[in-house]
């Protein structure tokens, strides 16, 4: 086996652990959103209306766990893995775009939250491992 394979291979083995810590992250996080939507949905936006935001929130959470075991379950069994993160990629977007209206509704201009730096992680994370995993 030359160097250069060998690389590949070492390579490939860091973007699938990525793949699995981000469908983990994803299932954790949609599990908060399912079972506490109060808490989450007010740290991520800033407010929180029982009536306009619990079925939101645990929809976003619904989605994540889904996307999260979709993941696992494809890893695991060897299969194709990438349109998960091409579709999570494109709900990071949405995700991103709510964050950013949060900062200009509130005025936010200091350094980024935790909920802005978990989005951002989210969409760099799930753009490598789209971009780079071979299948």
């Amino acid at each position: 086996m030359n160097g250069n394979s060998m690389l590949a291979r070492r390579i490939q083995g860091m973007v699938r652990q990525m793949a699995w810590s981000q469908a983990l992250a994803r299932i954790a996080i949609g599990a908060g959103m399912l079972t506490r939507p109060a808490a989450v949905a007010k740290s991520w936006s800033g407010e929180y209306d029982e009536t306009a935001s619990s079925l939101p929130t645990r929809a976003f959470g619904t989605r994540d766990v889904v996307i999260g075991l979709g993941t696992i379950w494809s890893l695991r069994r060897g299969h194709p893995v990438r349109h998960w993160f091409v579709l999570g990629v494109a709900l990071e977007m949405v995700d991103a775009t709510v964050t950013l209206n949060k900062r200009g509704r509130l005025g936010i201009t200091g350094p980024p939250d935790t909920w802005e730096l978990l989005t951002a992680a989210g969409l760099a994370g799930g753009i490598m491992v789209a971009v780079a995993l071979r299948e």
